[in-house]
């Protein structure tokens, strides 16, 4: 996400000091599985695509430590740093939050198709 295999060099150091059970494996995948959610449904069209985004920067800003997979658990387990993690995720959404080019924010285009629906003509700000 932040770095090529952040999450594996953490998670499996190639010093051998810690040995990658079959529990510690799934703690990395539930955070790889966040990453990537949160990564690739940043600038998403569709509702489910977007909910999958949000759903996972939630997750990753909780700080809720009761349940055995919250987000600061499974850090703290894996050895992670939570605030290091947090902040490079800030920067990279900074970085990609950016509309590609040629793309409206969704609320313009949800309105375009309603006046379109509606057969009303655009209407400028100005």
């Amino acid at each position: 996400m932040f770095e090529p295999d952040i999450l594996s060099e953490t998670a499996f150091p190639r010093n051998g000091r810690r040995t990658a059970t079959p529990e510690r494996r799934l703690l990395v995948a539930i955070l790889a599985d966040a990453v990537d959610c949160y990564q690739q449904n940043l600038n998403a069209r569709t509702a489910r695509k977007r909910r999958l985004c949000r759903e996972a920067e939630q997750w990753m800003l909780s700080d809720d430590r009761e349940w055995t997979f919250s987000f600061c658990n499974i850090c703290d387990a894996l050895g992670i740093d939570i605030g290091a993690l947090r902040t490079r995720a800030r920067v990279w959404k900074t970085h990609h939050a950016a509309l590609a080019p040629g793309t409206q924010p969704v609320t313009a285009r949800v309105q375009s198709w309603q006046r379109a629906q509606l057969n009303e003509p655009p209407k400028y700000v100005v």
